[in-house]
């Protein structure tokens, strides 16, 4: 079985506390275990032996904690995978940047998150590194400039900073950005409420970040989180790709974790088999997992657009409900948003829930603070 896209969890330790992560086990619920490399380099040994792999992007946590990340690429590219980085950068060296060269890797992706030094700080939780995301990724695209990559995650409070941001990223040289919508869960569960967008602050985002991208041709617009259509069309951003994820195991970017776990992405919090126990295609075709993934929530079913944007990030609806037959909770946050609005000076705080939900906006208002 050949898989297209696989994310690679290095380490769940990371320098950073930022308050958009989304990785479930940022959660505080539990302490997180410090890096592993030997079980790392063991784990992704057996995992090249069970499966090719078109595109292995290595994530975690911050993986450059990870002393050996090096030998893993290589050894990853030996196997004829195309390797990618995710970094928060502050870690990133000359010489980790000029052996990544050398190794050939495809991409490293650096978050810069506001042209306000101030801001980006306090959504990573780590003064100072706002200094050194920056000097990062002027030092990949001194070595690198085809593969430097910057990573936006446009949340409710670097919003409207967008077109400046935007401008640094270009004085940076980079000509590759990803432009993420705060997406629900880990530790932005915790930091909903200042962070989640309503669906005009959204949309106007976008708009900013179209126009930015009309005027610079030269510069790639990618946006990675998948949001229902119904929350925003894509049309009016035709200067922005957007995508959306494939319930089909073998086109989507499945999640394998260092200790050998198996989920259906990096935002999925559900484990759906280990490859120390079984082989990964053993997993990926087992129909109890093809068949959790392949419902249609009851809001989407007699939706024309479903099979374009299945429903947004459903496994940003496992983090929140527990459960993937459930639409992106994007959808009851922006009409909960766009209701409370209207009826701020109404009686009861809490519009009924549209028809065939399968949560009440009074349950969704109280666990995410919306209203």
């Amino acid at each position: 079985m050949k898989i297209d896209n696989l994310v690679f969890e290095l380490t769940q330790a990371c320098n950073q506390s930022c308050r958009f992560c989304y990785n479930y086990w940022r959660d505080g619920s539990t302490p997180l275990p410090g890096p592993d490399p030997v079980l790392a380099r063991k784990t992704l040994k057996k995992l090249l032996s069970q499966t090719s792999v078109g595109t292995l992007a290595f994530s975690g946590g911050e993986p450059l904690l990870i002393p050996n990340i090096h030998d893993l690429a290589l050894y990853a590219r030996f196997k004829g995978c195309r390797v990618n980085v995710l970094t928060n950068g502050t870690l990133l060296t000359q010489d980790a940047v000029d052996n990544f060269k050398h190794i050939g890797l495809s991409a490293i992706q650096i978050p810069i998150l506001s042209a306000d030094p101030a801001v980006h700080d306090t959504l990573t939780n780590l003064p100072g590194s706002w200094r050194k995301a920056t000097a990062a990724a002027s030092m990949v695209v001194q070595a690198m400039p085809r593969e430097a990559c910057s990573v936006l995650v446009i949340t409710r409070e670097n919003a409207p900073g967008i077109t400046e941001t935007l401008e640094l990223i270009k004085k940076l040289g980079i000509s590759q950005v990803m432009v993420n919508r705060f997406n629900l869960g880990g530790m932005g569960l915790k930091n909903k409420s200042s962070l989640t967008l309503d669906r005009d602050t959204l949309k106007k985002a976008f708009a900013d970040t179209e126009s930015f991208a009309a005027a610079n041709p030269g510069i790639r617009f990618v946006s990675g989180v998948c949001t229902p259509i119904c929350v925003m069309d894509p049309a009016p951003y035709p200067h922005i790709r957007f995508t959306w994820c494939s319930t089909d195991f073998s086109r989507r970017p499945v999640a394998v974790s260092y200790t050998g776990d198996v989920r259906f992405c990096n935002h999925s919090p559900h484990i759906i088999g280990n490859i120390h126990q079984r082989s990964i295609s053993d997993i990926l075709t087992d129909p109890v997992n093809i068949g959790r993934y392949a419902t249609v929530p009851d809001h989407c079913r007699d939706c024309s657009l479903f099979p374009r944007c299945n429903g947004g990030c459903r496994a940003a609806s496992e983090q929140v409900y527990g459960s993937f037959n459930l639409p992106d909770p994007v959808v009851e946050v922006s009409l909960l948003r766009s209701e409370a609005t209207k009826a701020a000076s109404a009686a009861s705080p809490f519009p009924a829930a549209p028809e065939g939900m399968g949560v009440t906006f009074k349950e969704v208002a109280k666990g995410l603070d919306v209203l």
